[in-house]
């Protein structure tokens, strides 16, 4: 049973203020979730699933020591997922930060942020 406080916090994270400021993010659904564990690339902390999917994947707690696994039921799962139908098993993975310096010393190097439109980042190659 998940408390109201823990329920809070989860659902914080569906809002990017909250996921930048803890450096959280979720993942939702059995492929994404078993594709970022196997991955090994982010840290996780928590998975939240019905009792069939984690009878299903029973070695993954084995294989995750660090990561603590909790059996949820239907309408505690639809409380902490954005889905309108939740799907199985949501996880909570640390956000990796980019903090690895750039070495452009005696390269050509186009450096962006947040391009969203293609159109723009195509226009941007052909002006470099």
């Amino acid at each position: 049973m998940l408390s109201k406080s823990h329920t809070k916090d989860i659902q914080s994270l569906h809002h990017k203020k909250f996921r930048d400021e803890y450096g959280l993010f979720i993942a939702e659904g059995p492929k994404v979730v078993l594709d970022l564990l196997k991955g090994g690339k982010y840290a996780c902390r928590e998975v939240f699933a019905q009792k069939d999917w984690l009878s299903e994947h029973l070695r993954l707690p084995e294989a995750h020591p660090q990561t603590v696994f909790t059996e949820v039921a239907d309408f505690e799962l639809e409380k902490i997922s954005a889905l309108s139908t939740p799907n199985h098993v949501l996880a909570v993975f640390a956000k990796q930060h980019g903090d690895d310096p750039i070495n452009c010393t005696g390269k050509l190097t186009l450096v962006l942020d947040t391009i969203q439109d293609p159109g723009n980042l195509g226009t941007i190659i052909r002006i470099a």
